[in-house]
């Protein structure tokens, strides 16, 4: 009887402590953010020519986001902003000055007055420079 409650004892401080040491990685993710929702890319979808860099509400009414330019150098031609409307290339902060200047592979774009209430669809027009040709790269922001 003595083997079989030493056996059985075994058993159970074993599993308990393989169980206690899954609960202690899950709390150690848990408090590391790895299971949060918030933060991260508040586009969806994203933009396919542009990568997001930073977006940031903390202005009523004038939303500021930044991108970095693809591989291809372009013109920027107008930038949208639907519901609200008069969105626009920061010159101050962007390598591609607004509506002029070629933007090259790996440049800043800076969109400033971008409505911050509900979702937000940016659509920017531009030009490829090697191959004259005009595109639309459109993504959505969402706001709280």
């Amino acid at each position: 009887m003595k083997n079989k409650a030493q056996s059985a004892m075994e058993y159970l401080m074993t599993y308990g402590w393989a169980i206690l040491i899954v609960i202690v990685v899950v709390a150690a993710l848990y408090s590391m953010g790895v299971f949060s929702s918030k933060g991260g890319v508040p586009c969806s979808p994203c933009f396919s020519k542009f990568a997001y860099v930073d977006y940031s509400a903390a202005t009523a009414g004038n939303g500021v986001l930044k991108l970095t330019n693809g591989p291809e150098t372009i013109n920027i031609t107008t930038i949208t902003s639907t519901p609200t409307t008069g969105a626009t290339i920061d010159d101050t902060q962007s390598y591609c000055l607004q509506y002029a200047a070629n933007c090259t592979s790996g440049k800043s774009i800076v969109i400033n007055n971008i409505g911050t209430t509900g979702d937000q669809t940016i659509t920017i027009d531009y030009i490829t420079v090697s191959s004259g040709l005009s595109h639309s790269d459109t993504a959505t922001i969402h706001n709280p």
